[in-house]
């Protein structure tokens, strides 16, 4: 574990640093990830310290250092060494407190090429710790690596013990570089599948302004499952397939292309391997308005399996084989659409949460990146969150969005409707707006 050794990077660390580079240099701090750590009641500093320590010591992605200035970009462990953490006092004891001071913390950047991707500190309130406050760097973990840490940190706090080494990102890196046969059969399915996106969806410069709103329900969760159960398809996909249909309604036509993210962890060995994983995979969703729902969601089911199968390519490699080709669009990042499955981390809102009865505005929303991009994650019930530009959706739909996808999961639920056109679409709850004096209302019924 205390030998320095270098690699070439994953796909997945690939990617995140070519969307990196596709920022500002006052941009970087995109890359960051907020992450809050809960302490037992009665947790000493020393023990929360000693817990972050021993995940260090773990997963080498914590000690990692990346050289993006060759034309193969490369990752160096360094080798563990002891630390100390600081304090930072907390507003209140609550994790939206800790989560106040993450997100201050990511907006300065970490400087991957000299130190190692991430910075932490103990939340400490009326002097009791409360939480591990942290930021880590997109290139060491994704959403699934962000709740390992949090399932490890919680074990070494509670006195548990870790067995078993993890993989490391360079054994994975040395895995993908090294199948060149693998790595041609994923190329010319790619190359192949490039042919069918839609142009509109994949303009890019959009700098008109963002704004986010998320919706819980647990009536949408249950007709998800109940869909998925009767088509024996995924949840994920009659979720994604409903979201779809929506967005082709709202933009008036029958085919939209998404950057699907794979999270590449399919395949047991990789599942604790805490690093970046996801990557694009593109789709471009066909629903004619008389199609049967029910062949829709399976066609949808199976097509957006393949395109996952395929989820992990070298960005780069791609890069070069579509310029090649003369395609009309070779950047394997651009598409104005994502649709994120964030995995079975939803957890209800507390009590009087507008995401409850009506549809929650933010403040926060990031002003760059994709001009659709829809993050569904599954619990009791159905969390989606939706960040969306004003030239892409408008304000008012991006709220109405979001409560018609509910409306289109327990009308697909229903199984009434014969055609696409039929499911209803009209929402189930209030959707107010986040301008004027008091809520606008824009759907209800």
């Amino acid at each position: 574990m205390n030998q320095e050794k270098t690699a070439p990077m994953t796909f997945g660390q690939l990617s995140v640093i070519r969307d990196l580079d596709l920022s500002g240099p006052d941009e970087q701090s995109d890359g960051n990830l907020p992450l809050v750590l809960p302490l037992p009641p009665g947790t000493s500093k020393e023990t929360a310290v000693a817990a972050w320590a021993r995940l260090v010591e773990r997963h080498e992605a914590l000690r990692t250092v990346y050289d993006r200035r060759t034309a193969q970009p490369t990752q160096t462990v360094r080798p563990f060494e002891p630390f100390e953490l600081g304090t930072v006092q907390l507003a209140d004891a609550t994790e939206e407190a800790a989560l106040s001071a993450a997100a201050d913390w990511a907006k300065q950047e970490i400087h991957i090429d000299c130190e190692h991707s991430w910075r932490a500190a103990v939340g400490v309130h009326e002097g009791a710790a409360m939480h591990l406050v942290c930021v880590v760097h997109h290139l060491a973990a994704d959403s699934a690596a962000c709740a390992l840490l949090e399932r490890e940190f919680a074990t070494l706090v509670a006195g548990g013990t870790l067995h078993s080494d993890p993989p490391q990102p360079w054994e994975l890196a040395l895995e993908q570089h090294g199948d060149a046969d693998q790595r041609e059969q994923t190329m010319e399915y790619w190359l192949e599948e490039w042919q069918g996106f839609v142009d509109d969806d994949r303009q890019g410069g959009d700098t008109s302004r963002r704004v986010r709103v998320a919706l819980y329900s647990e009536r949408a969760m249950t007709a998800a499952h109940r869909v998925a159960e009767r088509l024996s398809v995924s949840v994920q996909s009659v979720i994604f397939g409903a979201s779809s249909l929506v967005l082709c309604h709202l933009k008036g036509r029958e085919r939209a292309t998404f950057g699907l993210l794979a999270g590449n962890r399919a395949e047991k060995r990789w599942q604790s391997l805490l690093s970046s994983m996801n990557q694009l995979a593109p789709i471009t969703v066909e629903a004619p308005r008389e199609s049967s729902p029910d062949a829709f969601l399976r066609a949808l089911y199976l097509r957006s399996l393949e395109r996952l199968l395929y989820g992990a390519y070298s960005i780069d490699e791609l890069r070069r084989r579509l310029t090649e080709t003369d395609h009309v669009n070779p950047d394997p990042l651009q598409f104005d659409c994502y649709f994120n499955f964030l995995g079975d981390i939803a957890e209800p809102p507390p009590a009087g949460s507008p995401a409850l009865d009506d549809v929650e505005w933010f403040d926060d929303a990031w002003q760059g990146g994709p001009s659709f991009n829809l993050r569904a994650s599954m619990g009791t019930g159905l969390y989606l969150s939706l960040t969306a530009s004003d030239a892409y959706l408008g304000t008012e739909a991006v709220g109405r969005f979001l409560a018609a996808t509910e409306a289109a999961l327990v009308s697909l639920a229903d199984g009434a409707p014969d055609t696409l056109a039929e499911v209803s679409l009209a929402p189930l709850r209030q959707v107010s707006l986040p301008r004027g004096p008091g809520p606008r209302t824009v759907g209800h019924e």
